[in-house]
């Protein structure tokens, strides 16, 4: 039977080589080629090592095949595999498909039944990045006789059955976990949803990420925490820290922090540490703001991170991070700091003056409430590697001495790429309402504002590799931001939705503008400021640049001469820059040899920004002004990303509220309500509209009016039920309704969770 093997191999790839069938080889016509397969005067024996050539030729086999014997799947190289995946990825992903993640893995898993070199090819992108999205069919669920967690269970059986598989598996995405029953049975519900979920790490020993999942940890065991400390290749990680369960034993510092860790709490925590070298990126987020979190932990815990480079530390009292805890940070290449009393702007300059900081690339300050400017200026200028800078101050306005002489620019880094500048300022309820001076105007008189200093540090070469700039509170001095940076593309600032904020009356468009403008950091009020600014620059003739035109050429006039170019249409209308003004006061102009004759003379309509890439004197970069939101149609807080839209993406919310826990404390007001919807036969707008032209805004009058209120947006970024974009498969529907349909999911673009890199 082994004789016969190699010819009928090389009897079949012959065939698919001529494309005909051929019969199969007879057993005797096996055996006499075999038998050719030996020289004629030597008769087969042993293989002496000692023997000059071989007594025997070897057998036929898959490597010795040529090329062109061998199946065309196995001939194409692996690169044009992955073409073919993403190709069809965008297919099913795209902007304007209409696909989804279940489709796209449903065709991934129909190639990988075709053949072995297809099956290879799709065994990566089947299972490095695995998400379940969407609900459990109910069909699944009574066929394997569940309640829920139905495509988790065969995944876990899957992964159990196949190591290799689960070797494979680096990125865990779990689903949204849909309660359908009483309050009182959640939190049984959620420990169940916790466990399965911890079951199905255990089986993935490779895993670096896990999506979708969040829990609150009040230092008690779970099986989820204990399932991700072992996983030795975690690359990220999540601590939503809450109080600490009461324990008999006392902690050493009960009497000076009351809630702190006992000697067994603080072991198992750290334990959890000692198995993650190459984590990557870790997130500590406290709850009700007091979370159990101790200085001496917290070093502790760095030292047992040797890989840490990502870290964001948020809602911690003034006890459990301070000064003293920032200074002694391991190297890292971003870090934010949000909402942390402990933390002076004392300590910020101190350890940005550390050697240990000259590798960050990204420093994230979210309502640090820093008092100087000056701290500020020196922490841009002694990051040296610094690339990317966000700071945002609600309530704290950040000012200088009115008594000492300022020389610009004041705020510099050379490194600088992208700065996310929201900072609060003195009185910007009355920089809206009384307009001294437009953004596209000189002003009489400087100004002693943080926004003013960073424009004129702008200006003054301060950023010289700035390339891109996010200021959504641009009132004080109102635009002088969007002066300092280039033209808005095309001049429309105004985005489609944005319409919906537009008075009533003016039915959609963008003629009308708002007598006062709209406060606060809403990128929505942002842009409308904006656009406002660049139709009243459009309009401002007296401001812009004169522009003379003369004929210096002498009056001979041939004899063959028509009329003059300006008779010949008499009743041509001037323009809105005065153009054929000039040309009727060229017409009636007298012939004076003596001196050139001016042609057109008119004053060249003025615009936001300044034009070109780099500034003509200094060879500094000009930044574009961005005025987008990190994730659409989050236009609040000035379109950064905060831990209310991750947790709320990662269930953590959900899964509080499910155990009874409060993540955001008794002290955070709750989410304003949705406004009430006017009216339509209402005529009444939430902003003070008018009609403006000129410089109908420059005067004020005592009944100026009050700045119009700031449109709010959603929170969670819940989708509107008539605005979801869900799949069911039946974009396949040719061929038929078993083959195609699976249950109605979103759609990728709302579907795609919030990434916890985006919050650097």
């Amino acid at each position: 039977m082994s004789v016969a093997r190699p010819e009928t191999a090389a009897s079949y790839t012959s065939a698919e080589a001529d494309d005909s069938i051929q019969p199969i080889a007879s057993r005797t016509s096996s055996v006499s080629s075999y038998r050719t397969n030996y020289s004629a005067s030597t008769a087969p024996t042993a293989y002496s090592s000692s023997s000059p050539a071989s007594s025997y030729r070897q057998f036929d086999s898959v490597s010795s095949i040529p090329k062109f014997t061998e199946p065309v799947q196995r001939r194409v190289p692996q690169e044009v595999y992955e073409v073919i995946i993403h190709h069809l990825e965008e297919l099913h992903k795209g902007q304007h498909q209409t696909g989804c993640t279940t489709c796209f893995q449903r065709d991934l898993h129909a190639l990988s039944l075709t053949c072995r070199s297809w099956e290879r090819a799709v065994r990566g992108p089947l299972y490095n990045s695995v998400h379940i999205v969407g609900n459990d069919s109910p069909a699944q669920l009574k066929k394997y006789r569940l309640k829920r967690g139905s495509r988790l269970k065969l995944l876990r059986r899957t992964l159990r059955e196949r190591k290799l598989l689960a070797n494979l598996v680096y990125e865990l995405r779990v689903p949204q976990l849909e309660l359908l029953f009483t309050t009182t049975k959640q939190s049984t519900q959620w420990q169940e949803y916790r466990d399965l979920v911890a079951s199905v790490v255990m089986v993935c020993p490779n895993l670096e990420r896990l999506l979708g999942l969040s829990i609150p940890y009040h230092h008690e065991f779970d099986r989820l925490t204990h399932a991700l400390s072992t996983r030795k290749k975690l690359k990220e990680h999540t601590w939503v820290l809450g109080e600490a369960a009461a324990v008999s034993e006392g902690s050493p510092r009960d009497d000076s922090c009351p809630g702190s860790l006992g000697p067994s709490q603080m072991f198992e925590f750290l334990d959890y540490h000692t198995s993650w070298s190459n984590l990557e990126t870790l997130m500590l987020y406290g709850l009700n703001g007091n979370g159990a979190l101790e200085p001496s932990v917290s070093l502790r815990m760095f030292n047992l991170l040797p890989s840490l480079r990502n870290l964001c530390v948020s809602s911690f009292d003034k006890d459990s991070f301070d000064d003293s805890t920032l200074l002694c940070l391991p190297p890292l290449e971003s870090l934010r700091l949000e909402n942390l009393p402990g933390i002076t702007e004392t300590g910020l300059t101190q350890y940005a003056s550390r050697s240990e900081s000259s590798s960050l690339k990204t420093l994230v300050l979210v309502e640090q409430n820093i008092e100087s400017l000056l701290a500020i200026s020196k922490i841009l200028s002694s990051l040296r590697s610094l690339e990317r800078f966000k700071i945002v101050q609600t309530e704290k306005c950040p000012t200088l001495p009115d008594e000492d002489m300022i020389f610009q620019p004041i705020l510099a880094s050379s490194t600088l790429k992208y700065l996310h500048w929201d900072v609060a300022c003195p009185d910007p309820h009355a920089a809206l309402t009384q307009l001294d001076t437009l953004p596209f105007q000189k002003s009489s008189k400087p100004s002693n504002t943080p926004n003013s200093h960073l424009a004129q540090s702008i200006i003054s070469a301060g950023f010289p590799e700035l390339e891109a700039l996010r200021a959504p509170s641009d009132v004080e001095p109102p635009g002088v931001l969007q002066a300092a940076c280039r033209p808005i593309t095309k001049g429309q600032a105004l985005l489609r939705p944005d319409r919906y904020s537009l008075p009533r009356s003016s039915h959609g468009s963008v003629n009308t503008r708002p007598l006062a403008l709209p406060a606060g950091n809403n990128l929505t009020s942002a842009r409308i400021r904006a656009q406002t600014f660049i139709d009243m620059a459009a309009k401002d003739t007296e401001s812009g640049m004169p522009v003379l035109i003369q004929d210096w050429s002498d009056g001979f006039v041939p004899d063959n001469a028509q009329a003059s170019q300006f008779e010949e249409d008499p009743d041509q209308e001037m323009d809105d820059y005065g153009i054929w003004a000039a040309c009727a006061r060229y017409k009636h102009q007298e012939n004076d040899h003596s001196g050139p004759k001016t042609v057109y003379q008119f004053n060249m309509p003025t615009f936001m920004g300044r034009s070109g890439m780099r500034d003509p004197a200094t060879g500094a970069s000009i930044p574009h002004l961005v005025l987008r939101p990190d994730i659409t149609g989050q236009e609040s807080d000035g379109g950064l990303i905060g831990w209310k839209q991750l947790l709320a993406s990662n269930q953590s919310l959900s899964y509080a509220a499910g155990v009874g826990v409060n993540c955001f404390g008794s002290d955070v007001p709750a989410p304003p309500p949705p406004e009430e919807i006017n009216s339509p036969a209402s005529t009444t707008s939430k902003f003070g509209w008018g009609s403006l032209s000129g410089r109908s805004m420059m005067g004020t009058s005592p009944t100026t009016p009050t700045t119009p209120i700031t449109p709010m947006s959603s929170v969670s970024g819940s989708v509107l039920p008539w605005d979801k974009d869900t799949c069911t498969g039946s974009w396949n529907h040719k061929t038929g309704r078993d083959w195609w349909f699976h249950m109605e999911r979103d759609r990728p673009s709302n579907s795609e969770l919030i990434d916890i890199k985006q919050l650097f």
